[in-house]
């Protein structure tokens, strides 16, 4: 009988190849044998996923679902673990390491520490978004995180790990409640930070492994995402009593200053910040 210690648990939409890139990793990089396991908790809306783990990886749990959202899959699919320990993975990212005999430890050194995550990279192997400043928005602070980053810096309790590659002790995931499926996608790593904090445990970032990301790769419409972006920082502010407009308004000065160099560089990213804008300030005045 497999006696698991480590569940990655993945959730699906519409990306087949990505996330078999991401389960041959998985299995080519699987330092613990049979103390692990891999559950896929498949939102899509057809069955190519589905059916295609379940006829080639056998050993792998596939779970249909409905789309409630990213927090709320995670949940279902921690329903299913049985590993000590979980790692919340996304679909479009690709281990180039060792790296659960590694978690492992790091959580048996230190009773305190609840989750964490590792630098993440791009394709190139160059640095990518590996945490964020909470609630902090603005041209100082993205300056700021840019060098945090870059320095590997990581501030527990001021910032977060994103949720591309949450390791977390199944215990404690439980303890804090879970992630908020009021939340359907964005800021469910702040909101899951603070619930741990107010129980006084740790997170921390680990530059020593490196996790590809294909930051992106799984987001097909960046209107939509926008506009769930949206929703998800309106009730995220009124369940932490942040100002909403507030904030917006700073991302949106942000994102202006942006939209005003790549006008001038020529950038095709001068019409998407472009939109952006308009979406947030429509956003705002009809809400």
């Amino acid at each position: 009988m497999r006696c698991i210690e480590f569940s990655v648990i993945i959730v699906s939409y519409n990306n087949l190849q990505t996330i078999i890139d991401t389960i041959e990793s998985i299995i080519e990089f699987n330092d613990i044998e049979n103390k692990l396991e891999v559950i896929v908790v498949d939102n899509s809306p057809v069955n190519d996923v589905f059916d295609y783990i379940q006829q080639n990886y056998i050993d792998i749990i596939i779970v249909k679902n409905n789309n409630k959202g990213f927090g709320e899959a995670n949940n279902v699919g921690a329903t299913f673990a049985k590993g000590k320990y979980l790692l919340f993975l996304n679909p479009d990212t690709i281990l180039i390491e060792p790296i659960f005999e590694f978690a492992i430890d790091k959580f048996e050194q230190d009773r305190e520490l609840a989750e964490f995550g590792v630098k993440l990279v791009d394709v190139k192997l160059n640095r990518n978004t590996s945490f964020y400043y909470i609630d902090k928005y603005g041209f100082i602070y993205n300056q700021l995180i840019k060098m945090c980053r870059k320095l590997d810096c990581y501030i527990d309790g001021k910032m977060c790990i994103i949720g591309a590659d949450i390791f977390i002790r199944k215990e404690l995931f439980y303890d804090c409640g879970t992630f908020d499926e009021n939340i359907f996608m964005y800021n469910e790593e702040a909101d899951l930070t603070r619930r741990i904090k107010r129980l006084n445990k740790k997170t921390a970032y680990f530059k020593e492994k490196r996790i590809i990301h294909l930051e992106g790769a799984t987001t097909s419409n960046k209107q939509i995402a926008l506009e769930r972006r949206m929703k998800s920082e309106k009730y995220y502010c009124a369940k932490y009593g942040v100002c909403f407009k507030k904030k917006i308004s700073s991302i949106i000065r942000y994102d202006y200053f942006k939209m005003i160099i790549y006008k001038f560089t020529n950038s095709k990213k001068y019409e998407i910040y472009k939109n952006n804008i308009r979406v947030m300030k429509e956003f705002c005045e009809n809400k």
